[in-house]
């Protein structure tokens, strides 16, 4: 039996600077949806977790209290938070299950040659995901993942995101979708925007990917099983596809539409290139208010001065439906890259 280690304990001093910030100064109209609705309290309790990750863990490599320990704290440190005869247990596992209905926006972001795609992995479980995250209240999906990609990253790709580029999947009930992102140079010096999310960002060959849970090619390649990438598992094949059809020099949106009759997917694929996008681009679902109130994206502009100027991009995007892929037609394709572009333990 694997023993669990126990969950650090936060000083009360955190708890109530925490609570004051988050908490004991909510605006009375939020404070009655709060009492009327328990589950809503949780949204701003996660807000002061992620406040906590941020700012408060001096030792990365130590980690942190999770969002349920955090929870468990706070509500023994105030008790008077809890209404009478709510179980606070029943209503977390409520929110949880609520969040995993929340709609997510995430880009597969390929390089210039169509042979890497950028992933990150999360500061806690080694798990490896294209960066993305949950949609925020009154946020679209584009916007979105330029937020997530931004803070998780630190490139800017706000204008690269082609609103009809994307691949859908309906995964626990929820859509996840992964706007593709072509031409990337492969930078060096990626690091989030944000403390204790990110563990590492990685450029990983997108053909040495796993395509279902019994993949044997990241043990060979990486040393990792397939699970590490369960969370994209569900996109892999398509893309595989995608990529190959790009380098014959089928544009982005046939390649899109064919790669999804190639393969063989046990769902429908929501992503069919005809009829109206603005119907689904501009949808945003009032239920979808994961409150990360420290993380909002108008917030976020003042860093794109800081991302490197080679990704920088004009807003006067080309239409990518004319576009032939800018791939170069030479064996010379760069192999002497720093794979491991970001690690927590490499900037301590």
């Amino acid at each position: 039996m694997i023993s669990e280690r126990p969950a650090p304990v936060l000083p009360r001093n955190t708890l109530i600077q925490l609570y004051t910030r988050f908490l004991l100064n909510l605006p009375n109209e939020l404070k009655e949806e709060c009492k009327r609705n328990f589950v809503r309290l949780l949204f701003e309790v996660e807000r002061a977790h992620w406040f906590y990750l941020d700012h408060y863990i001096e030792d990365p490599s130590v980690g942190g209290v999770d969002m349920y320990g955090f929870t468990e704290q706070l509500f023994r440190q105030f008790p008077e938070i809890v209404p009478k005869g709510v179980n606070w247990r029943e209503k977390f596992a409520e929110w949880r299950r609520y969040r995993g209905e929340t709609e997510t926006g995430s880009a597969i972001i390929l390089d210039e040659y169509f042979e890497m795609v950028l992933l990150v992995q999360g500061f806690y479980g080694n798990r490896w995901n294209f960066p993305g995250g949950k949609v925020n209240e009154n946020e679209t999906l584009i916007d979105c993942a330029a937020r997530e990609v931004l803070e998780e990253t630190g490139l800017d790709v706000e204008y690269r995101i082609v609103p009809s580029l994307y691949i859908d999947r309906f995964i626990g009930g929820a859509l996840r979708r992964a706007f593709i992102i072509e031409n990337m140079p492969r930078m060096s010096r990626l690091q989030p925007c944000t403390r204790n999310e990110i563990e590492a960002i990685t450029w990983f060959n997108v053909h040495d990917l796993p395509t279902h849970a019994q993949d044997n090619r990241p043990m060979e390649k990486f040393n990792m099983r397939a699970n590490n990438f369960f969370l994209l598992l569900p996109f892999v094949k398509q893309l595989q596809e995608y990529v190959k059809l790009r380098l014959t020099g089928l544009l982005p949106l046939s390649a899109l539409e064919e790669s999804g009759r190639l393969v063989d997917l046990d769902r429908p694929i929501v992503s069919t290139m005809d009829g109206p996008r603005s119907t689904i681009e501009n949808v945003t679902s009032p239920k979808q208010f994961r409150s990360r109130g420290k993380k909002n994206y108008k917030a976020r502009q003042a860093t794109r001065s800081s991302v490197s100027a080679a990704v920088s991009v004009s807003s006067k995007v080309a239409d990518t439906k004319c576009i032939k892929p800018n791939i170069p037609f030479t064996s010379a394709v760069p192999v002497n890259i720093d794979l491991n572009e970001f690690r927590v333990s490499a900037v301590q």
